[in-house]
C-alpha cells in the first residue's frame, strides 16, 4: 500500500519531468536496455505517445488500485474457501465466487481513471504535438486562436462523455 499512495507525495509535473529523464536516449531506461542486451541501438519513447502511455500509467494505476483494493479486502475469504470445500477447483471458485464480487471497485477505478484522464493536460506535454489530448485544444482554442465557440464544443464533448459514462456506471444493479 505504500507503494501506491508513495506518488501522491509528488505533483503530477514532477512526475512526467522525472519520465522525460528516464525515457530519452540516454535515459536510465534506454540504458538498461543496452546494457542488458535487448536492444543494440537507443529506442524512441519520450516524445512520443508510448512515452505518454508510460507516464499515464503510472500516475493513474493509483486510482484504479485503490477502489478495487479496498473492495477486494472487505471480500470475505471464507466465500472462496467454502466453494473449494465444495468441490469447485481454485481459479473456478475464484472466477465465479469472488470476481464477481470486485467488479464494482473495478467499475469505479476504471470511471475514476477514466474522468481524471480526459481532462489531461500536463502528461500529454511527454508526447509529440501529434499525441496532444482535447484538455490541450480546449486550452489552445481558448488562448491561442481565442476560439471560444470551439473551446466550448470541445469541452462540452467531454463533459457529455463523462456524464455518459457516469449514467452507464449509475445505473442500479449494473455491478451488483
Amino acid at each position: 500500500m505504500i507503494l501506491v499512495l508513495l506518488p501522491f507525495w509528488t505533483s503530477v509535473l514532477v512526475r512526467v519531468a522525472a519520465w522525460i529523464v528516464l525515457l530519452q536516449s540516454e535515459g536510465l531506461v534506454n540504458s538498461g536496455l543496452m546494457a542488458l542486451g535487448i536492444t543494440d541501438h537507443p529506442l524512441q519513447l519520450a516524445f512520443n505517445r508510448v512515452g505518454v502511455y508510460i507516464a499515464m500509467v503510472h500516475i493513474l494505476l493509483p486510482f484504479v488500485i485503490l477502489p478495487t483494493y479496498s473492495v477486494m479486502k472487505s471480500i470475505p475469504p471464507s466465500y472462496v474457501r467454502a466453494a473449494i470445500s465444495l468441490g469447485d477447483h481454485p481459479f473456478a471458485a475464484f472466477w465465479k465466487i469472488y470476481f464477481p464480487q470486485t467488479r464494482a471497485g473495478v467499475a469505479a477505478g476504471a470511471l475514476l481513471v477514466f474522468i481524471m484522464s480526459i481532462g489531461y493536460y500536463i502528461t500529454p506535454l511527454l508526447g509529440s504535438p501529434q499525441d496532444q489530448m482535447v484538455s490541450y485544444y480546449v486550452a489552445f482554442y481558448t488562448n491561442v486562436t481565442i476560439n471560444w465557440g470551439m473551446a466550448a464544443a470541445l469541452g462540452s464533448l467531454l463533459l457529455v462523455a463523462t456524464l455518459a459514462l457516469y449514467a452507464v456506471y449509475n445505473r442500479p444493479g449494473r455491478f451488483r
